[in-house]
């Protein structure tokens, strides 16, 4: 038919529309902070220095039994042996986004939202990742390596790491395993770890238990995570101890949000005026018991 109206000839009249409900494009579980050692944070809030001294005492061994029972025999004394340890706080993690002011004006009211948890989502990967990948610290410094990179983890490999922790006399509470979807995949081939974590998990529906989790094997408590580190093919896993590793968030996320004349070089006029959004957080970690944690090599 002729002269008829199509959606070519009224592009004109047709506008876009951009939808209120906006999705950040990517997300992970960010899970390792919550499992390591923060005892120790509320010894260093804001203001009040950038290290904290801890002293480790030696394991103890079997106490000693007085030679005649019921006498005045001498006594054994014991020397103490104790190590000082220094959490240090000198890492920060950061990511801020700049804006011509007018555009500020005329964002979408939900903008401003999702920039704010952009940034908190940012800074959170950001520690998440560096505990996983330091190569002193984090864990790709544990010396004991468990498994075999890009390949399958296995039964043994698990059951391996509980045997270093149990040689190690690490508590049986806060033992985690934290792994790489691929090592997940791996894992819930095997009957005996899979019906371990369905019937742990059927427990969780609450999610007190944070986000990764996955259930439990033997006795680790499993989490899945993308955020660890690469091997050769594959990716570094981890089965640890709670106090295989400190951590201390001095400050936790922190957003800052100003107008600004001059430009992040501070000469002015580098980008006018302008709305600044930033976030910030301020931490450190350390090993502390390195025979608590084992790296599980793997997919």
């Amino acid at each position: 038919m002729a002269n008829e109206m199509t959606a070519t000839t009224m592009a004109t009249y047709l506008p876009d529309v951009w939808s209120q409900l906006a999705s950040i494009v990517y997300r992970t579980n960010v899970v390792i902070p919550d499992l390591v050692d923060r005892r120790w944070e509320p010894e260093l809030p804001p203001g009040r220095g950038d290290i904290v001294n801890v002293p480790l005492f030696g394991q103890n061994t079997a106490a000693s039994k007085r030679t005649t029972f019921g006498t005045l025999a001498a006594l054994t004394w014991s020397a103490l042996t104790d190590v000082q340890r220094q959490i240090a706080v000198n890492q920060m993690a950061y990511k801020g986004f700049v804006m011509p002011l007018e555009m500020n004006v005329q964002k979408m009211a939900m903008y401003d939202t999702l920039l704010t948890d952009g940034i908190g989502q940012a800074c959170a990967i950001q520690v998440d990742s560096e505990l996983a990948a330091d190569t002193t610290n984090g864990f790709d410094g544990y010396s004991t390596t468990v498994g075999t990179d890009n390949i399958d983890v296995t039964d043994d490999n698990i059951l391996t790491c509980e045997t270093n922790l149990n040689n190690a006399n690490a508590p049986l509470e806060w033992r985690y395993l934290v792994v790489s979807p691929a090592s997940y995949g791996s894992m819930m081939k095997i009957d005996v770890l899979r019906n371990q974590m369905y019937r742990d998990s059927v427990g969780n529906l609450a999610g007190d238990k944070g986000a990764g989790y996955r259930g439990k094997v033997y006795t680790f408590d499993v989490y899945m995570s993308n955020n660890l580190e690469a091997g050769a093919a594959g990716k570094k896993n981890a089965a640890f101890q709670r106090e295989a590793t400190a951590l201390i968030m001095q400050q936790n996320l922190k957003i800052v949000e100003e107008i600004s004349l001059s430009g992040s070089s501070g000469t002015a006029g580098a980008y006018g005026f302008a709305k600044i959004v930033a976030g910030y957080v301020v931490y450190g970690f350390l090993e502390m018991k390195d025979d608590h944690g084992n790296e599980l090599d793997g997919k």
